[in-house]
């Protein structure tokens, strides 16, 4: 017996000291046959940090799981990472491990997740990453090729995934957070009932910048019965959840490559009002639980037919909400009198068949009623559209049916307009086509937040026409800001319908603006959402600007003070040309830094990832310590500014790539310029310190220079300096070389030595070399070369005559050519005593 369980211990032992080892020795093959397949199929760059095998983890089941696995585009897609997955792990056949008949995958679970899915408008996608399929190419294959991966799969889980999906081509958007799933069912059998668990709690959907769903919660829980034979999916029980609103989904979906046939009934039996008003965020994330309400509401949604391309299935989506109000208990007052017909529908085929009406969205605020209508057909071809709004709403009376918190909110809109016609009639301004009247008023508007300097505008007003919209001066303040406008925009409507380009002319004036007000508010609304979507695969919040592509407006400006980071302009005035993503400068002029700057060029988004400026600026008198203390650039490319007293004019034309907070990428700078002054004290300057220190002259520490002039270019991260003089008193400085990104120095010089050095100076000049780096300059001389100089400087006919004086015999003197070797070494010999004793 003992003997028996001695035994039994040991080769339970035995088994699971293998279950340890065994993993060690199969992970590296796995790992090889996961990358080789996938290397062979993508074209993208795939990789993951670790690959681990575990016998116990899904035991009896082996776990194959890959760390910080992450998929990134190639070409115009390598800056944007597809997949990014802290954990991405297999339950395989352990047996199917020991063959090479293939490995059976039966789970998946995927944990800490990012997609980030973009379709460019060309319609490309970074997703189209499979690489085309050779096999199929040959004419006779002599054996099929089969994947080693065989999924049988009956589980899969997603746990904390972030999907966000943007369509530029289609113009829709969408971003899903803190996304959770799981599906359960036999995937490797013909036949099986797929059981779905799903939670999103934020999902923002927009199409063409409308937003249609925001921060919306949205859960699943349904029982399909799959025919995965024929890609046919039935639901049975199910619940679906947006919001308050809950419901069901009858019906099927069938899978026909590239198409998808459907018949679905939504089933909203149960839904009232207050869970309508549940899919406005501000209300359904305020206090929504106290919310009372009362009236009837129904809400009915039916798709049956195909889904193909611009092909859709019939589809009607119907909301009615008659007599019904709501009001929080805490407060005075309530909304009344709310009666929406809304509906949207599609008798089948093409999309363009699709009609929305809205006959009447209306309300009562606290005594002021509102109302809407719209109707839009053919929205795709040719938008044909009726609206018509009127009413008053008194902004000081939301506080009354809303909790604002600490907001507080003053002011009227005053609405009554209507408009009708085809966007066709306005592409081809046939204005007559159209009807358009009315007015938008907004008066006394007051607007205070936490954290948020106050807004006002005491008066503005929109006038409506079937040619242009007209917005008449209006000023507004934000904190200390004021802008005031006054403008004139065309295609208003094909701007709001169908995302066309708006034109206009738009004249804006200012006291003072303070850019840094914007920019860091929007910086930190940026960095709190980032934060909260802990998001590292989108596009980052940047604090660039982009400029809109249907945007064309001419723009006259007149600001008289304008704050940017650390500069400050002053009677800032010119033109500005905004269209097609860029903002064309023309003759854009301003004080600051001390002097003036006329500057011509533009600053361009048409690729928001690599924003790009091009500007010539001419400037007069412009100090260099302010230009050092307000321009980062010159902080880094010429921080000897930091000392030098004085001023200069000139010219600098420069192209560069901007980075995500608007600055140079200085290593793609291309340009050229000419700097002069006319009194520049280098006092204080470390190169010139040891120049003088080189050639015991200390009074040329404090020397001042007159009528200098700088010829410059800047390539590959480098400026480059064309020869230049410094006349300091009775010495004569020639420089020319290079400063870089890296504030290296390497500059050469020379310097004509005055009388007063010696007899010697007559024949030659000094010369200089300049290196290290702007904080710690070093300057060498070279006495070597001057004693060359001497000799070269000497005409044949006085060789024999420097030959006696330096004591060589006839001999040597009488062959001229051999006396230049003597004369050199003696010369040298020479020069560099004579040099030693002189800079001592």
């Amino acid at each position: 017996m003992k003997k028996g369980l001695k035994i039994a211990a040991i080769t339970v032992g035995v088994i699971i000291i293998l279950m340890f080892l065994l993993p060690f020795a199969f992970q590296g093959k796995i790992a090889n046959i996961v990358k080789t397949e996938g290397n062979k199929m993508l074209n993208a760059q795939f990789d993951f940090k670790n690959l681990n095998i575990s016998l116990f983890r899904n035991f009896p089941q082996a776990s194959v799981t890959l760390e910080d696995f992450w998929l990134k585009g190639t070409g115009e897609f390598a800056n944007d990472t597809l997949v990014q997955a802290g954990e991405v792990t297999a339950a395989v056949n352990l047996f199917s491990l020991f063959g090479d008949s293939g490995y059976d995958i039966s789970k998946i679970f995927i944990e800490d997740t990012k997609l980030h899915a973009i379709v460019l408008p060309d319609g490309h996608a970074n997703w189209d990453i499979m690489k085309p399929d050779t096999i199929a190419t040959v004419e006779t294959p002599a054996e099929e090729e089969t994947s080693p991966f065989k999924v049988k799969l009956q589980r899969f889980v997603i746990k904390n995934m972030n999907l966000i999906y943007d369509d530029q081509q289609g113009k829709m958007y969408a971003d899903i957070r803190d996304f959770n799933a799981i599906c359960a069912g036999d995937l490797g059998s013909e036949r099986t009932t797929l059981k779905l668990e799903a939670e999103t709690k934020s999902l923002t959907y927009k199409m063409n910048g409308i937003p249609f769903l925001t921060n919306a919660n949205i859960s699943a829980k349904m029982d399909v019965d799959a025919d995965l034979a024929n890609n046919k999916y039935t639901l049975k029980d199910n619940t679906i959840r947006l919001n308050a609103i809950q419901a069901g989904i009858d019906g099927w979906v069938a899978l026909k490559d590239p198409a998808i046939d459907m018949d679905l009934k939504l089933n909203t039996n149960d839904i009232g009002f207050k869970e309508i008003l549940s899919l406005i965020p501000a209300i359904y994330a305020t206090e929504f639980s106290s919310l009372k309400t009362d009236g009837t509401a129904t809400l009915t949604a039916t798709a049956k037919g195909i889904l193909q391309g611009d092909t859709v299935p019939a589809f009607n989506i119907d909301m009615q909400v008659k007599n019904a109000m709501f009001r929080y208990p805490a407060l005075p007052a309530g909304v009344d009198q709310i009666n929406i017909s809304a509906n949207v529908q599609n008798p089948g085929g093409n999309i363009d068949l699709t009609t929305v009406n809205i006959h009447p969205f209306s309300f009562r605020l606290a005594g002021n009623p509102f109302s809407l209508t719209a109707t839009v057909r053919t929205p795709i071809s040719d938008p044909d559209f009726k609206a018509e709004a009127k009413g008053v709403l008194n902004l000081g009376m939301i506080k009354q049916v809303y909790p604002l918190g600490e907001m507080e909110l003053n002011g009227t809109i005053d609405a009554d307009m209507q408009m009708s016609g085809r966007l066709s009639s306005i592409e081809k301004e046939e204005y007559e086509r159209i009807q358009a009247s009315g007015t938008i008023g907004l008066t006394g508007m007051k607007l205070k937040m936490k954290d948020m300097p106050d807004v006002e505008i005491k008066k503005s007003l929109f006038t409506f026409t079937p040619k242009y919209l007209q917005l008449s001066e209006t000023t507004v303040n934000v904190g200390k800001n004021d802008i005031t406008a006054d403008s004139r925009f065309e295609n208003y409507i094909g701007y709001v319908l169908k995302g066309s380009t708006l034109k206009g002319n738009l004249n804006i004036r200012s006291n003072y603006f303070n850019l840094n007000d914007f920019i860091t508010a929007f910086a930190d609304e940026a960095s709190t959402s980032e934060a909260a979507s802990t998001d590292s695969v989108a596009t980052a919040a940047t604090s660039i600007v982009e400029v809109p592509h249907n945007i064309d407006f001419q723009m006259d400006a007149n600001l008289k003070q304008v704050l940017f980071d650390k500069m400050s302009f002053n009677n800032m005035n010119g033109k500005l040309v905004v269209k097609d993503g860029k903002v064309d400068m023309k003759n854009l002029s301003m004080n600051t830094m001390g002097g003036n700057v006329v500057m011509n060029g533009y600053y361009s988004t048409a690729n928001v990832k690599k924003p790009e400026l091009k500007a010539g600026f001419k400037l007069s008198n412009i100090g260099f310590a302010q230009a050092y203390k307000e321009l980062d650039m010159v902080q880094k490319m010429a921080p000897i500014f930091e000392n030098l007293k004085g001023n200069f004019s000139g010219s600098i034309n420069v192209l560069t790539d901007l980075d995500a907070t608007m600055s140079p990428v200085l290593n793609t700078m291309q340009g050229d310029g000419s700097l002069s002054t006319r009194d520049l004290s280098l006092s204080g300057v470390k190169a010139i310190d040891q120049i003088a220190d080189a050639v015991k002259q200390p009074s040329l520490k404090d020397m001042k220079v007159k009528d200098m002039t700088l010829d410059f270019t800047i390539k590959d991260g480098r400026v480059e300096t064309k020869p230049f003089d410094i006349k300091m008193g009775d010495y004569t400085l020639n420089l020319s070389g290079s400063t870089g990104l890296d504030q290296t120095i390497d500059y050469s010089g020379k310097m004509k030595l005055p009388a007063s050095v010696g007899n010697i100076s007559k024949l030659m000049t000094l010369d200089l070399k300049i290196g290290g780096s702007f904080t710690s300059p070093k300057v060498s001389v070279d006495t070597k070369s001057m004693a060359n100089q001497a000799v070269e400087a000497v005409a044949d006919e006085a060789i024999s005559k420097l030959g006696q004086k330096l004591g060589l015999d006839s001999a040597a003197t009488a062959n001229k050519d051999s006396i230049k070797q003597k004369v050199t070494e003696k010369a040298a010999e020479k020069a560099l005593d004579f040099l030693k004793k002189k800079l001592k």
